[in-house]
């Protein structure tokens, strides 16, 4: 391919995902993404800050001092798969919308220009009418949470049948769903996690078709499929290449391909694509970055 990846990509990388640690312990949390929001190898990331009001006050001023581009805050510490949002028990409700309202401020603190939110349960098999309406209803409330700051929401497809067995799920029922809230809801895209695609049961180059009229963001990592006694079966974001995985040089070079044939990636409009790994059992956090930052020049020299 002539020219360079970050001629035609804003690279970044997934903080809370590389540094596992981080809902365990929120000091790790600080130090970590202090560093991370100052590493120069990337240019926008993913995150999310912890509880406590000098731990945030500190991480937003090394993230608004950054000068990351396109931001964007993660709902990482939100219980999804406890809490959802699909609910219509008012007291639940109640209950996840002063905790996200509580992460849209934090958001717009940080000068993020996008939250990522998963649809948690139930499942998309399984769930009826009311659970889809009840999401839908989150949704323009969310819409309404964010305006005021400017601030994109992001939806992010899950697996329904694998592992987290969210609502929101298949691609093309997302694409739907973004159909339906229209024009009331004029401030949602979709985030297209390539890690997701082979749990969902579907292709890598179909997907980023499906979800053109919406695709606002891209993550690109791995999963493991096939083996469901391994201890990463599911979405555990194991690193690109790792044994037994879906994703590995051949799948980078077939998203590369696909999102710059769509157009996703181009020297007019530079997408945001953002690793989305754990760290190598064997290396730090810091040296997977490197490495998998490297995989993806190298995928990106084959397209």
């Amino acid at each position: 391919m002539n020219g360079d990846l970050q001629e035609y990509a804003c690279i970044g990388a997934v903080h809370h995902m590389l540094y596992t640690r981080c809902l365990a312990d929120p000091d790790y949390h600080v130090q970590t993404l202090q560093a991370f929001a100052a590493n120069k190898a990337i240019e926008t990331m993913d995150c999310c800050l912890p509880y406590g009001d000098e731990r945030r006050q500190r991480l937003i001023a090394a993230i608004r001092a950054s000068g990351r581009r396109d931001v964007a805050y993660a709902l990482h510490n939100f219980p999804a798969r406890k809490l959802w949002p699909s609910t219509r028990v008012p007291h639940e409700q109640a209950q996840i919308r002063m905790i996200i309202h509580d992460m849209v401020e934090q958001a717009a603190a940080i000068g993020a220009t996008a939250l990522v939110f998963a649809s948690g349960g139930p499942s998309y098999s399984t769930a009826n009418p009311e659970d889809f309406a009840g999401f839908a209803d989150f949704c323009r409330w969310l819409s309404r949470e964010l305006k005021p700051y400017g601030i994109m929401g992001l939806l992010e497809p899950a697996d329904w049948n694998i592992d987290k067995g969210f609502l929101y799920g298949p691609t093309a029922a997302c694409v739907r769903l973004m159909e339906s809230l229209k024009p009331e809801v004029d401030n949602f895209a979709l985030l297209l996690d390539f890690a997701h695609v082979p749990l969902l049961g579907e292709a890598l180059t179909e997907a980023a078709l499906e979800s053109l009229p919406y695709l606002g963001r891209v993550h690109v990592g791995n999963c493991i499929l096939r083996d469901p006694h391994h201890p990463l079966y599911g979405d555990r974001h194991p690193p690109i290449g790792a044994p037994g995985g879906e994703i590995d040089t051949p799948q980078l070079v077939e998203i590369l391909r696909c999102l710059l044939k769509i157009g996703y990636l181009s020297r007019e409009h530079r997408g945001n694509v953002l690793l989305e790994a754990i760290p190598w059992p064997d290396m730090s956090p810091e040296d997977t970055l490197t490495e998998q930052i490297a995989r993806l020049h190298a995928a990106w020299r084959l397209v």
